[in-house]
């Protein structure tokens, strides 16, 4: 298995916890526990750890694992777009969760842009990998 890979899941696998630990304790919230302020604030962290911290970085690192290689070496081809992806998508949740729970719109959009600047650097990987079966 790829590093990248390697890389992209166990952080995929951080962000899930994390993000269950935060639905934990906004379930505590909604339950009448008393919790500060600040936890009763954190669901678009949630939802943000668990959508694209959780779930895309695990999509991405699977896709790039099991897409087809190439004939010739480099075998899944440059490796710098999707390291690049996996650091703009980790910045991106970082900023986007941290721009809404603290509303500050213009690091959430930041945050977003980021998100999408590593979507578009991973299909520069991904794309010219995509072939119909029994094709090299």
């Amino acid at each position: 298995m790829p590093r990248v890979t390697v890389v992209l899941v166990r952080a995929a696998l951080v962000y899930l916890v994390a993000g269950a630990a935060v639905g934990t304790l906004l379930m505590g919230a909604k339950a009448g526990y008393q919790l500060p302020a600040l936890v009763t604030r954190a669901w678009p962290l949630h939802a943000e750890m668990l959508l694209f911290g959780w779930m895309v970085q695990l999509a991405l690192g699977v896709a790039y694992w099991i897409l087809p290689k190439h004939a010739a070496a480099p075998v899944r081809g440059p490796v710098g777009p999707v390291v690049l992806a996996a650091l703009f998508l980790n910045l991106g949740v970082a900023a986007a969760a941290l721009g809404s729970v603290v509303d500050h719109a213009g690091l959430a959009t930041g945050g977003r842009v980021a998100e999408l600047a590593a979507v578009i650097l991973f299909a520069v990987n991904a794309v010219p990998r995509i072939k119909r079966f029994g094709r090299d």
